[in-house]
């Protein structure tokens, strides 16, 4: 494949469509309508079994056409924003779509559902104070069950809303393309929100499909080699989100794949329907965060699995989140039978200041686990672990491509690293965003990195740690997350993986770990939710403090630090992302307010 960043982007030789330069997503989705009308490159399943939605690359450009149209009646302005919130399915692809062939950024958000209780609606509430938006996309149904809602709330209430699946398709004969340049801001990806406030990432045409190149690139294999289109690809990944928005809609167009759809909260309540979706492929390639292939592990039945035919799955990528070796491990135990290989796992590192990927362990190559001394871990130098029963097991997240820089650095003296020392993640490259949306403060801390010795290079500082090794990235952790309790440092995931063993009563991946300053010392505070009030899933009828002395007990004799305070929470209490994704400081925030007390177990 060609990918030069003077010379713009072209499609995968593989690919159906003209090879020339693609500056912008409007001449990838043009070229490729234009090559294959008549291939379903999207279908999707509305109960997770049955087909109830498809379309054909000709469809999805006819309907992108016609909400275009639509779209600049409304607002004639250029590069005006709209808010994008839609229920599981294919609609949101034309929405997005028919932004980007009107000159318009889309702005996508959480599907709504009407009620104004529902925690997501405070988060579109801070998008749209951020992107300032001239109008909200939706289908005909969610806008009339959020009408009340939508008029009653400040920021919305002014915009003009577009039911897009009610748009007149013969619109699309009218449609004149916009001024677009690979330069320019294609959308704005909301940052997940696992820190702080939401920020809107400005990703240029460029940015996307440099990063689309990218991906295609990661995921190589031999089958390429004799001339095999890539396999199809399941997800049901929600496209507000920045791996969902690439692997559902963006992807499939440029790697040339076919993608079936599933809707997010079906997986979550069975999740043998995704397994099941990639049983029936031929060949099979598919995205997911950690925590869905624990659940996979803990929900789907040995005799589902024995129904299960997992042997063509060929890339099931890991990301999105902290990638967990004991995750790789079970699923990988579990699913043998079902003719799953562990070759197949992709751990990957990526965040949406960079698009979505930066490094990705390549297809067939198994994921390599380090077992490291934990003390020397912390004190930011990696050194081997002197038995596996004192380690901690990080997990590669594979090797830099060459079209971009990942280097880690100094937090103190701002230079580079050695191999064995753990550092600030650096990242440059052309998929590297240009900023955050109306923020310069936070653009410069963040966009305008610098190294010594390499002036006029600005590199992404993406707050994660971790260190490069033959070549190869591991991540320790987050900058921001780090316990640091008298001089010495604490990954909170370490601790919360022991308060995790440390009793039947609490949750798998219940739990977090924050400090608090009580104005002498910073002080580590423990949240666990636990599985019922008596104590776990056995039943044993046990106390609240025995389950908070076995948390203090655990945690001091694996990270020899006291626990100032345990509180133990019901299930589903702490805080999430949507894509499962532990809220560190909103959990430390809401302690410090006092508002978990309605949860609390006693």
């Amino acid at each position: 494949m060609r990918t030069h960043h003077e010379h713009g982007v072209r499609l995968p030789e593989a690919v159906a469509g003209e090879h020339g330069a693609l500056p912008t997503l409007i001449d990838l989705c043009r070229t490729r309508a234009a090559a294959e009308p008549d291939r379903k490159s999207f279908a999707f399943l509305g109960d997770g079994v049955e087909e109830s939605e498809s379309l054909t690359l000709a469809e999805l450009d006819r309907r992108a056409r016609a909400v275009a149209v639509t779209l600049r009646h409304k607002v004639p302005a250029v590069r005006a924003r709209a808010l994008l919130s839609y229920p599981p399915g294919l609609d949101f692809h034309a929405a997005f779509l028919g932004c980007i062939y009107a000159g318009l950024i889309p702005v996508p958000v959480a599907p709504l559902d009407g009620t104004r209780s529902n925690a997501k609606w405070t988060r579109v509430e801070s998008i749209a104070a951020s992107s300032e938006p001239s109008l909200f996309l939706s289908t005909g149904p969610v806008l009339a069950a959020a009408e009340h809602v939508l008029t009653d709330t400040d920021g919305l209430a002014r915009l003009d809303r577009v039911a897009t699946d009610e748009v007149r398709l013969d619109l699309a004969q009218k449609w004149t393309p916009p001024v677009a340049a690979a330069e320019m801001v294609a959308y704005l990806q909301y940052s997940s929100g696992s820190t702080g406030a939401p920020k809107g990432v400005a990703i240029t045409h460029g940015n996307v499909l440099h990063n689309l190149s990218l991906i295609y690139d990661n995921a190589r294999r031999s089958a390429d080699d004799v001339g095999l289109p890539r396999p199809s690809s399941v997800s049901w990944l929600p496209p507000h989100h920045n791996m969902g928005l690439i692997c559902n809609v963006l992807d499939p167009l440029f790697s040339g794949r076919d993608v079936t759809l599933l809707p997010t909260m079906t997986f979550v309540q069975r999740p043998l329907t995704w397994l099941r979706a990639i049983s029936r492929l031929e060949r099979a390639d598919s995205c997911a965060p950690n925590f869905a292939y624990d659940l996979c592990v803990r929900r789907v039945t040995d005799a589902q699995r024995r129904k299960l035919d997992l042997s063509r799955w060929e890339m099931a990528l890991v990301g999105g989140e902290p990638v967990r070796p004991d995750t790789l491990d079970r699923f990988s135990a579990a699913f043998a039978e079902a003719g799953f290989r562990r070759e197949a796992l992709s751990p990957a590192y990526g965040l949406a200041e960079a698009t979505v990927m930066v490094t990705a362990v390549p297809v067939g190559q198994a994921p390599e686990v380090l077992r490291l001394d934990p003390e020397s871990l912390a004190a930011g130098k990696v050194r081997p672990a002197a038995s596996a029963q004192d380690s901690r097991e990080l997990v590669g997240c594979g090797p830099i491509h060459p079209l971009s820089t990942a280097i880690t650095v100094d937090l103190e003296t701002g230079k580079p690293c050695g191999e064995d020392e753990v550092g600030e993640i650096f990242v440059s490259g052309p998929s590297v965003a240009t900023g955050y949306l109306n923020a310069p403060k936070e653009t410069a801390e963040t966009f305008m990195g610098s190294i010594p010795g390499q002036p006029g290079e600005r590199f992404l500082r993406t707050g994660d740690l971790g260190f490069v090794r033959n070549g190869e990235l591991f991540i320790t952790g987050r900058a921001k997350d780090v316990i640091i309790i008298a001089g010495a440092n604490h990954y909170p995931q370490d601790i919360e993986a022991t308060v995790e063993a440390s009793h039947p009563a609490v949750r798998e991946f219940g739990t977090c770990a924050v400090s608090v300053d009580d104005g002498l010392h910073e002080r580590l505070i423990v949240l666990a939710e636990t599985t019922t009030a008596a104590g776990g899933e056995t039943g044993d009828q046990v106390t609240a403090q025995e389950i908070k002395q076995e948390i203090r007990r655990a945690v001091h004799a694996g990270h020899r630090i006291q626990v100032h305070d345990v509180v133990l929470l019901k299930p589903g209490t702490l805080p999430l992302t949507t894509t499962g994704k532990l809220q560190r400081r909103d959990s430390r925030d809401r302690y410090l307010g006092g508002s978990f007390e309605a949860a609390l177990v006693e």
